[in-house]
């Protein structure tokens, strides 16, 4: 087991040493950019965090509102349901004209 850790150690030791190497950078930089790097994510981290509950409470308020807003949604769609009722006598007439303008004249 020693012999693993050890052999462990000293990979992951080359690795960052080849690593460090190749971006020509210190490893005084790779530090701080590691710690940066982590500050960013921890920041976006918090700023979804963020965003995620104001649009869970943003939700929640549409909905309120929604609940409210229900007896006039209802009579709107009976408003238009008897309009429907009112003027398909009059759509009825409009598709037998329309049906009888292809039809060819018997009279002639």
């Amino acid at each position: 087991m020693k012999r693993f850790l050890t052999s462990a150690l000293l990979t992951a030791g080359a690795s960052l040493a080849i690593h460090l190497y190749r971006k020509q950078q210190s490893p005084v930089a790779f530090v701080q950019e590691t710690i940066d790097h982590v500050q960013a994510r921890k920041a976006a981290l918090t700023n979804v965090s963020k965003q995620t509950a104001a649009v869970k409470s943003r939700l929640a308020d549409l909905q309120t509102e929604l609940k409210k807003a229900q007896p006039a949604i209802d009579g709107i769609e009976t408003a238009v349901d008897q309009f429907q009722f009112k003027i398909q006598p009059h759509m009825d007439a409009i598709d037998d004209r329309v049906a009888d303008l292809g039809k060819p004249k018997s009279n002639q």
